[in-house]
């Protein structure tokens, strides 16, 4: 929430809070440096046939549909009767993160179908503040701890008293690290494949709205591994699939975005035939908006962005500078977190598997209610349907 995905866990957690409640963030996790990090532009040029725009276009039009099918959700042997009356605790990063509220949300929904009852601890960015946590949620008898976009090496003494109260906890929104690999006990919830995903849509967007000739500026996120695996994976395709293309590659750290406009500015008039500015994720398209005004590319380049925030969609629909937006449903990852812990607490490892994601442009977001409530719920993804394979997996009727 890359949905991902993401604004990613760092030392100086106290300042990435307050960009990330301003920028409502989507996505958050894994661990990286405080200090500011950035280097020189990187251009690189690549070249694409007629055939392949059409196939990027194509793919990219089946993605800027609303949802009307879900996929199926794997059943849980004996389903879950048995787990009325339990009580999971969710300890987001960063509860102020809209993202993760709506994630939360979506838990409660889910969990209230089952009988199980959701109990919210507050992360509020701060490793102290999610080792407390999860120290309470054991001391307190959870039966099962949900933990989204929590680095398992941030706090891993706090992990693994869980453990070793055999309360398992299912680490949402990470890939295995720290030497683990997902279990029954300490289970992974990774949304590599689905950062993937909306970096690839988001660069399919940029081609096929240049008719394969885009001049692009992109901001990758230097936090953590995880993302710069997204920026990487998001250079690879652009050098892949397009020929008159060229991708021009600015970092930074979640810690200093506050001197991302400068950067921008200065990057776009190093490279005045810039066309597109392409952001990793929305935290920093608010910053990416003032770099472009400061520079006086206002009328000269698109904006775009993945993880589907409020402010990018009013953007888009106001047609002010950006034109695209990758987004995924946290509501959808909310039930697919749920279904992970069930899992556990049946005994089972957790199944990750892609979330729901639509591309949003001015095609589609004319019909959309783009308030903070809607944010809040799949609607802008498509209808409920889904919640029915997830009841249907559970053995609920």
């Amino acid at each position: 929430m890359r949905y991902g995905s993401h604004l990613r866990r760092t030392p100086t957690l106290t300042l990435v809070a307050a960009v990330a409640v301003i920028a409502m963030v989507t996505a958050c996790g894994s661990s990286g440096s405080g200090a500011p990090k950035s280097k020189a532009p990187t251009t690189s040029s690549t070249s694409a046939s007629s055939p392949a725009l059409a196939s990027i276009q194509a793919d990219l039009a089946t993605y800027t549909q609303a949802v009307t099918s879900y996929a199926a959700i794997k059943p849980i042997s004996g389903g879950v009767s048995a787990l009325k009356g339990k009580t999971v605790w969710y300890v987001p990063i960063g509860s102020a993160i809209p993202t993760l509220a709506a994630i939360g949300t979506a838990m409660q929904t889910a969990f209230d179908k089952v009988g199980i009852t959701l109990h919210t601890c507050d992360g509020k960015l701060l490793p102290t503040d999610i080792a407390t946590c999860l120290s309470e949620a054991a001391t307190q008898g959870a039966d099962g701890v949900v933990t989204a976009f929590i680095d398992y090496t941030l706090v891993p003494n706090a992990f693994n008293n869980l453990v070793a109260h055999h309360i398992p906890v299912l680490v949402a929104g990470e890939q295995p690290d720290g030497g683990k690999t997902s279990t029954s006990t300490l289970g992974f919830y990774s949304t590599r494949a689905t950062d993937n995903l909306t970096q690839k849509l988001t660069m399919e967007s940029i081609i096929s709205d240049s008719n394969g000739a885009a001049k692009i500026l992109y901001l990758g996120v230097t936090d953590s591994p995880e993302t710069e695996e997204e920026a990487a994976y998001a250079k690879s395709f652009v050098q892949q699939n397009c020929s008159g293309c060229t991708f021009t590659e600015v970092d930074y750290n979640t810690a200093a975005i506050s001197k991302l406009p400068s950067q921008i500015s200065a990057a776009l008039i190093s490279n005045p035939s810039t066309t597109y500015v392409a952001c990793e994720t929305d935290l920093c398209a608010p910053n990416a908006v003032e770099g472009i005004q400061t520079a006086g590319y206002t009328n000269k380049v698109k904006l775009t962005s993945a993880n589907g925030n409020l402010d990018s969609l009013q953007r888009i629909k106001a047609g002010d500078i950006q034109f695209s937006d990758a987004g995924v449903s946290s509501t959808y990852f909310g039930w697919q977190f749920a279904d992970g812990i069930l899992r556990m607490l049946s005994g089972s490892a957790p199944v990750s598997t892609v979330t729901v994601v639509r591309v949003f442009d001015k095609s589609n977001v004319g019909a959309l209610t783009l308030t903070p409530a809607a944010y809040q719920t799949n609607d802008w993804y498509g209808s409920d349907a889904y919640e029915q394979t997830f009841l249907s997996a559970w053995g609920v009727s």
